[in-house]
């Protein structure tokens, strides 16, 4: 079976650093909450557990999440 891959012309997203025990929220509309517990204290992206990018392409309503630094890559603290 040949597997189609389709290249989005958007390459604009959003960083979104995560901690374990985070809420995020996305409206229909692209609109982004993240709800991080101890993050706000420490620079973001190093107290993440883990980071994700984010974008909405409003012409296809599709919503699009690439992880792009997972816990487990990072080792123990």
């Amino acid at each position: 079976m040949k597997q189609e891959i389709i290249m989005s012309p958007h390459t604009t997203f959003t960083r979104i650093p995560l901690q374990l025990g985070s809420e995020l929220r996305i409206r229909n509309n692209g609109e982004v909450s993240v709800s991080n517990p101890t993050i706000e204290g420490a620079p973001a992206l190093d107290a993440a557990d883990a980071v994700i990018d984010y974008r909405f392409d409003p012409q296809t309503s599709e919503h699009v999440i690439r992880l792009v630094e997972p816990l487990a890559l990072r080792g123990s603290r």
